[in-house]
């Protein structure tokens, strides 16, 4: 219970950094592998003393860093939801419509320069979080096979199907 705990405070320790900083998922590529790198060391001396469990303990701390990985990446549908709502309410109730015709002096009312700011950034966030999981490419976690945009996919339709039945 106690290691299910700590990885349970890392996890929210890596979603807050996620939500505060999108650029961060960048990093957790490099984060991962040297995750995987530290379990290579116990795997490296099952394996040296020829004990016929090595497969199955490869296998279930593979498993098990695959399952922390999902958890981390969790948060990313999340966020990318959370965005495009902010990203609904300024454009359905805070944008004002813009007229065919109007005069060249109400052209600064019409522009709404802070929301469309505000917009951009919005969209940035988007990109850089969708960025960040595209940027990374198949990875080895142990014995397990990692695609990270197959899981950005599932998170994806995990969050929409939340988001529909709520």
């Amino acid at each position: 219970i106690y290691i299910y705990i700590y990885r349970l405070s890392h996890i929210n320790i890596f979603h807050k950094r996620i939500e505060n900083d999108p650029n961060s998922v960048v990093l957790l590529r490099a984060t991962f592998l040297k995750t995987a790198s530290i379990l290579d060391v116990p795997l490296v001396r099952i394996t040296y003393i020829e004990s016929p469990d090595a497969v199955s303990v490869a296998e279930y701390y593979s498993g098990e860093l695959v399952e922390f990985v999902r958890r981390v990446l969790e948060i990313i549908p999340i966020s990318v939801f959370k965005v495009l709502s902010e990203i609904e309410q300024i454009q359905t109730h805070k944008l004002k419509n813009i007229p065919m015709r109007f005069e060249a002096k109400d052209l600064k009312e019409f522009a709404q320069l802070d929301l469309r700011f505000d917009l951009a950034k919005l969209f940035h966030q988007v990109s850089i979080f969708t960025e960040g999981i595209l940027v990374m490419e198949k990875t080895m976690l142990g014995v397990i096979q990692v695609e990270p945009r197959q899981i950005l996919e599932e998170g994806l339709r995990r969050e929409l199907v939340r988001l529909i039945a709520s």
